[in-house]
């Protein structure tokens, strides 16, 4: 059976969704559906959307390569200094944690990760490219169906692809592994990291 392949619109990129740090992908805040529904060695695609990116740019790929427990994310030490780790448990409440860099302004548990961590679904790769503000629009000369599809998108994700789709994303991925050897090639594109991410 194919992996399946997600395919989304971000609305800001700052470090916050995906978090990258230490060569280690992870997206454990917004989109909560995807961290859901997504599995081990399913695939995830990141376009910028108009809102924020002018002609939306690939942002980033990454392979689902670990689904912790919730209560690991939130509780292992090994994640606890992670960026995007931004609850704690008090209880067994979701409580953001006051030093937390994201989500910092508004109330966001629900949709993040639960008001008890009942959704904190949280996706790890380590096999990833992520372009950040280095990332281009240039797929959409040579990839007419995901150009097409990308323009498209206003909410949600796109997981259910026709085989010519399919293709062309298996396709744009392979081109993107080989032409970046690096996991990390650009830097989160804003820089305000009071921008929430799923709004």
């Amino acid at each position: 059976m194919n992996p399946k392949i997600y395919v989304y619109k971000m609305v800001v990129d700052n470090g916050g969704a995906p978090c990258v740090w230490h060569g280690l992908l992870s997206l454990a805040i917004c989109k909560p559906m995807i961290r859901k529904s997504a599995d081990e060695g399913d695939f995830i695609f990141g376009f910028g959307g108009r809102s924020r990116f002018s002609k939306e740019p690939l942002i980033y790929i990454a392979k689902v390569t670990a689904k912790p427990k919730a209560d690991d994310y939130y509780t292992l030490p090994k994640y606890e200094n992670r960026p995007d780790c931004i609850y704690h448990k008090v209880g067994d409440e979701a409580r953001l944690k006051a030093d937390a860099h994201f989500h910092n302004k508004s109330d966001e548990r629900k949709k993040d990760v639960g008001l008890h961590f009942e959704n904190a679904h949280v996706l790890l790769s380590n096999d990833f490219r992520y372009f950040g503000d280095e990332a281009t629009a240039d797929y959409k000369n040579q990839f007419p169906l995901i150009k097409d599809m990308v323009e498209k998108i206003r909410q949600g994700a796109r997981v259910n692809h026709s085989p010519e789709r399919y293709d062309e994303l298996k396709e744009l991925m392979s081109q993107t592994w080989r032409n970046n050897s690096e996991k990390q090639i650009g830097k989160p594109t804003h820089l305000d990291r009071s921008l929430v991410c799923n709004k």
